[in-house]
């Protein structure tokens, strides 16, 4: 009597060979790359201005041949689109976590300094560019761009009202007192120099205390 065979339809099946496999991917290696672009585009944008600056020059500025500049960054439009979603995802995402942490409203928007001061310190360059450039980009970009801007406008508008409904804050216009807060903490990026001015967290003290002080709901005058 023969046995049946207990492997099945599989045991007849013959091995397929083995997928060729692309070029092993350096992902750190292109990550470094990648910032190192970003670095040097945006001291070009800052110092000739973005519309002056072209991928030739981009490409010198980091030291690459221009076909490997564009294995890395396609466009001049994708290297704007990628400064913007650093600076506004890390101001959103780093306000976002002092709400989530039920920080209270001083703090969160002291924190508001403290982030723009310190990406002006890290990234040199790029918030000017920032402020000065978004309106270059296109399409679907620029409305991701917007939509996180105004995400994040949103938010400290919902953090002063809660300052002022706890009486905190003065009574005002919310969305004025936004803006004034934003005018004075993104402003300055116009002035700031990392070599001479002060540490970038003790200039965000110092202009937040200023802010602060036209915050602050008045005392009740003793009876």
């Amino acid at each position: 009597m023969v046995k049946p065979d207990r492997a099945g339809p599989a045991a007849d099946k013959t091995p397929e060979p083995p997928r060729k496999r692309g070029p092993k991917v350096d992902v750190e290696l292109t990550r470094r790359r990648k910032a190192d672009i970003l670095r040097e585009a945006a001291r070009l944008f800052d110092r000739v201005g973005y519309h002056s600056v072209n991928m030739e020059m981009i490409a010198e500025a980091t030291g690459l041949k221009k076909p490997t500049l564009y294995h890395y960054i396609r466009s001049k439009d994708q290297i704007l689109f990628e400064i913007q979603e650093i600076i506004i995802g890390t101001l959103l995402r780093q306000m976002l976590e002092r709400r989530e942490a039920q920080v209270g409203p001083v703090e969160v928007l002291h924190g508001m300094f403290t982030d723009t001061f310190q990406l002006m310190h890290d990234y040199p360059g790029f918030v000017r560019v920032f402020f000065e450039s978004m309106r270059e980009l296109q399409g679907d970009r620029k409305d991701e761009v917007r939509a996180a801007r105004n995400d994040y406008l949103q938010t400290i508008m919902d953090v002063i009202t809660e300052g002022m409904d706890q009486g905190i804050f003065a009574r005002a216009d919310v969305r004025l007192t936004a803006f004034c807060l934003l005018g004075t903490c993104n402003w300055s990026y116009q002035w700031y120099r990392p070599t001479k001015d002060l540490p970038p967290l003790e200039l965000a003290d110092q202009c937040w205390a200023f802010a602060l002080a036209g915050l602050r709901a008045a005392a009740p005058v003793p009876r």
